[in-house]
């Protein structure tokens, strides 16, 4: 894998930078023999299936597959180059990188990726301008103060204005940025329009909010409507940079609050999170109309497990939170959940009462599920038999996704107490429920070790990274095409290359060379299914003389296929000659 950075200074930055301690700022992990254990930041899981090895530096997910060393982790986490990943940890533990001349496809899309981010930028400073703008922004500014937000708030968050005109923002960066309206599309803030064709800009008579990933970095814009333009709020398309179901805003400026109160409240809209924010709540984010993702639930995993939803009281609004609590349980979180006054948003009421009226609902906020069966049982008539058995159909499956078999049967003891069925009925009904749903061990069971492939050649792989001496016997008396696994035959050519470099066998050394993904799947697979051999040079040569056995015998049959082929076809000579080629292979068969 070339990136045109000397490897002794990529070994150097991936020595220094500590897998665990990188992995542990974005995901908790608890220590499980001699490796770490930690539910996956790449895929939604209820049970922990990511498993770093301390004394080795790489990662392995036994639920997706993802694998990799300290730089594949961080790429893969927030979407950066090799080269960017190299440079945050090379900055990270002080080392100095020498100029690096990116790939021609990592050039491309770090070029694409700054002139987004200049573009973002000079876009966010237009909007603030124009804002602040005597005349072109008085409409927004009395809009703004008709809803009591003060300058301060709106200087924080960098809200802006965009005017109605078709083009303003569109002439204005073509002109500053020097960049072409096809760039602009890309980083949505124009649009091509067919009727007639031209490009307009996106955002027109709107409030702007920058969207910001979590180190702060500008990657789209939200637009609140001025007049009766539809949509009500209008986001950027997901571009290089954008993508909503990665990104929860506020998250930038909430991150410290957030870690130092060990909770965050989590809520809807853009002007309920900015209203927080006025009245001193820092520990929010909101979701900004879209629905819960297990990514961004991931984003809050990071900086704590305890979550306040405070979603509209309306009918949508608490669908959604019932929807974002399902996500939330999955991902082992505490969740609360704060019901406001009928008719009422945190940005209305806000406006309406004290902050601390606010913060004690906060702090008397109810579990979700006992609020969810309080208001359950309000829409049933539990005198009725009936009525008892809607109420603990509805309940029953949601208790069932609590993970922890403590919490859950109090949750049960007090569905029980609230309904006058037997708790020890519950109880039996939520076993066999679990139990029919292969949920009643929450036990991962490893896949197959790659070792017990059909394939014997992966055991030289297990061999190669085991024991230095068997790795150098094996890349003299082995070729790839011993490899009849595709994927392994890819590891392999790795491993040989590290060989002939002189470098140590190893893992995190070797991920950066493998391009493809699945071939680093089944490495890092590998790597925590090492087997022990009593005698590394004895079980290599074993394994040499099985596939060298293995791949005689194929070819063995592949010629007599083809002699009994050129036998019916009246082709003597050309019979003949493949019974030689069979009895010489035939004969060193023998030996091997």
């Amino acid at each position: 894998m070339k990136h045109h950075i000397p490897d002794h200074v990529i070994e150097d930055v991936r020595l220094r930078a500590d897998l665990v301690q990188v992995v542990s700022e974005h995901v908790q992990l608890k220590k499980s023999g001699k490796d770490y254990k930690g539910l996956c930041p790449f895929h939604p899981e209820k049970t922990p299936s990511f498993t770093v090895s301390a004394e080795k530096q790489f990662y392995h997910c036994f639920g997706c597959g993802a694998g990799g060393n300290v730089i594949k982790f961080l790429m893969d986490l927030e979407d950066l180059s090799f080269i960017e990943a190299i440079r945050k940890l090379a900055d990270r533990v002080g080392v100095t990188l020498p100029s690096v001349s990116p790939s021609p496809h990592e050039r491309e899309v770090q070029t694409e990726r700054e002139m987004l981010y200049k573009l973002n930028t000079l876009a966010m400073e237009y909007f603030v301008r124009l804002l602040q703008n005597p005349e072109g922004g008085q409409a927004a500014r009395a809009y703004l103060g008709k809803r009591e937000f003060d300058t301060a708030v709106a200087e924080r968050f960098q809200i802006g204005y965009a005017s109605a005109s078709l083009r303003d923002l569109t002439a204005y960066l073509e002109k500053t940025a020097r960049c072409s309206r096809a760039q602009l599309e890309k980083a949505g803030l124009a649009k091509k329009r067919e009727h007639p064709q031209e490009y307009v800009d996106r955002f027109r008579n709107r409030i702007m909010f920058p969207l910001k990933d979590a180190r702060g970095k500008i990657v789209g814009f939200a637009g609140r409507a001025l007049g009766e333009e539809i949509p009500k709020y209008l986001n950027s398309p997901e571009t290089l940079l954008y993508k909503k179901s990665q990104h929860l805003f506020g998250l930038d400026l909430a991150r410290e609050a957030i870690r130092k109160e060990d909770s965050v409240l989590l809520v809807e809209g853009h002007f309920d999170l900015v209203r927080l924010f006025q009245h001193g709540i820092a520990n929010a984010v909101a979701t900004c109309g879209t629905a819960l993702t297990a990514l961004q639930i991931g984003l809050i995993r990071n900086y704590t497990r305890n979550v306040v939803l405070v979603f509209d009281s309306d009918a949508a609004g608490q669908a959604a939170s019932r929807k974002g609590y399902d996500l939330l349980l999955e991902q082992e979180m505490n969740v609360k959940i704060l019901t406001l006054p009928q008719g009422h948003d945190p940005d209305s009421f806000l406006q309406d009462e004290k902050t601390e009226k606010f913060m004690e609902q906060v702090r008397n906020a109810p579990p979700f599920i006992e609020s969810y069966i309080k208001e359950t049982l309000k829409q049933e008539n539990i005198a009725s038999p009936d009525g008892r058995i809607r109420v603990v159909n509805r309940v029953l499956p949601m208790l069932g996704g609590i993970k922890n078999h403590l919490e859950r049967t109090e949750w049960i003891k007090f569905l029980a107490e609230q309904t006058g069925v037997d708790a020890g009925t519950l109880l039996a009904e939520t076993k066999k429920n679990l139990i029919s749903a292969g949920k009643t061990k929450n036990v991962a069971l490893p896949p197959p070790r790659a070792a017990d492939r059909v394939d014997p050649a992966v055991y030289l792989i297990h061999l190669m990274l085991a024991h230095t001496e068997a790795a150098r016997r094996i890349r003299e008396q082995v070729t790839l095409d011993d490899f009849s696994d595709p994927l392994a035959r890819t590891v392999a050519g790795t491993l040989f290359r590290l060989v002939d470099e002189g470098f140590p066998v190893e893992i995190g050394r070797a991920v950066d060379r493998i391009e493809n993904e699945e071939a680093r799947k089944l490495l890092t697979q590998i790597g925590f299914q090492l087997i022990e051999f009593e005698n590394p040079i004895k079980a290599a040569q074993d394994c040499i003389r099985q596939i060298r056995r293995e791949g005689a015998e194929n070819k063995i049959r592949e010629l007599k296929t083809q002699r009994n082929k050129a036998m019916e076809e009246g082709l003597a000579e050309r019979s003949r000659e493949l019974q030689k080629q069979l009895q010489m292979l035939e004969h060193s068969l023998a030996v091997i």
